[in-house]
């Protein structure tokens, strides 16, 4: 499988539509990129997003063996529910791979 595209709306610290399109240049014509940028510029986010995608799920909400299910207090949900990615006050979110 090759990934073309990465589209995603309101999750984590990326509020509002992004899309990284790999069929277009720069990364078209690039052989190797890195994901890079200052703390909370939403690197885990765009990783994020290609795990919600592929597999409903993603590595950062993965419980550790033994540890607790601490419900957020603000919406109820266990932190290893893929919900709690969505942006705070956003009414939607989604994530998009093709």
């Amino acid at each position: 499988m090759k990934i073309l595209r990465i589209s995603l709306c309101n999750l984590a610290s990326l509020g509002g539509e992004h899309t990284v399109d790999f069929t277009r240049a720069p990364l078209l014509t690039s052989g190797l990129f890195s994901i890079s940028g200052q703390t909370g510029s939403g690197k885990s986010t765009l990783l994020d997003a290609l795990c919600l995608a592929l597999y409903n799920n993603t590595p950062r909400l993965e419980t550790v063996v033994g540890a607790e299910k601490i419900p957020d207090a603000n919406n109820g949900l266990g932190q290893e529910d893929s919900r709690t990615l969505v942006r705070r006050g956003a009414a939607e979110a989604y994530a998009e791979v093709s």
